[in-house]
């Protein structure tokens, strides 16, 4: 485990991790989410664009999860069809 620090809308975080480099683009994409989120509604208070920045992060894995199940689904179809039609 390495300690790293990661900066966050303004407040650093210190953090013991696996993999620095993953931990440190995750962090940057959660700044940038919250930055973008700041710049439409500069009047919400800081806690709700952390939420916001959640969702976000949410709705994007559910949306992978989706497309990974539904490749999964093409794949299970052709090895079957590939099994089925073998010589």
């Amino acid at each position: 485990m390495e300690k790293i620090n990661v900066t966050i809308f303004g407040d650093r975080y210190p953090l013991r991790v696996e993999d620095r480099e993953s931990t440190e683009q995750a962090a940057c994409e959660v700044d940038e989410i919250m930055q973008q989120f700041a710049g439409k509604a500069p009047d919400l208070e800081e806690k709700k664009f952390a939420v916001l920045a959640a969702i976000h992060f949410a709705e994007k894995k559910n949306e992978l999860t989706d497309q990974l199940s539904s490749m999964e689904k093409k794949i299970a179809r052709l090895t079957l069809f590939l099994e089925q039609n073998s010589l």
